[in-house]
């Protein structure tokens, strides 16, 4: 399986990409600091450049079965767009390639429908004070993947941890009664490759937690 990651300098696409290497993939990943990348295989290869960039973008994701989008943003109070305009990018890019790879986008609890079930101080303070701008971004990079691709799985990952890779997890697509929960970034990479392979939740925007 031939595998782009963008965004995996650090977090779930660091652990994502360090697994998907170890079982074998071929791995590309597109990373604006390469350098920050120490780990090195002989098949791995990093392409420098931007989620944003169409020419770096399009190079690291050409011939790829599975992409992986793991980027992030830093907090705070300015405007935030990353992750609309480079899911659009992305689009844009894959509708001129004759393959539909599967797109597996990683954005968080409190994403989409899962909004409220992040538990009363994540939901009640830390979401609106913090992550507001960032999460309503996240919206509209899920809605795009809705509206505007067919082969698309979206992981919403809980508190993460970096706890240790236990190989169990639950994937909830009904969310009634969930209130938080946690999830090692091990974890959430070991469930990506596993949809990689075996894709049980096209379509769908799992809430991954123990």
């Amino acid at each position: 399986m031939k595998m782009t990651i963008i965004g995996a300098t650090r977090g779930i696409g660091l652990e994502t990409m360090v697994q998907a290497v170890e079982a074998g993939n071929k791995v590309t990943v597109l990373a604006r600091h390469p350098e920050k990348i120490k780990f090195r295989a002989d098949n791995l290869s990093v392409v420098p450049g931007d989620f944003l960039d169409k020419d770096s973008l399009q190079n690291a994701v050409s011939g790829s079965d599975v992409i992986v989008v793991s980027v992030g943003a830093v907090p705070g109070f300015k405007p935030v767009t990353l992750f609309s305009e480079g899911t659009r990018l992305l689009l844009d890019i894959l509708k001129q390639q004759q393959t539909e790879p599967l797109l597996i986008v990683v954005t968080g609890i409190g994403a989409g429908d899962s909004a409220g079930h992040g538990g009363v101080l994540y939901d009640k303070l830390f979401k609106p004070l913090l992550l507001g701008r960032m999460y309503a971004d996240k919206d509209r990079q899920e809605a795009l993947l809705r509206s505007a691709y067919k082969k698309w799985i979206i992981v919403r990952p809980g508190m993460l941890t970096n706890g240790p890779k236990r190989g169990e997890w639950r994937a909830l697509t009904d969310l009634n009664g969930i209130n938080g929960g946690k999830i090692s970034r091990k974890d959430v990479a070991a469930f990506i490759l596993d949809q990689s392979k075996n894709p049980a939740y096209m379509g769908q925007a799992p809430l991954l937690i123990y």
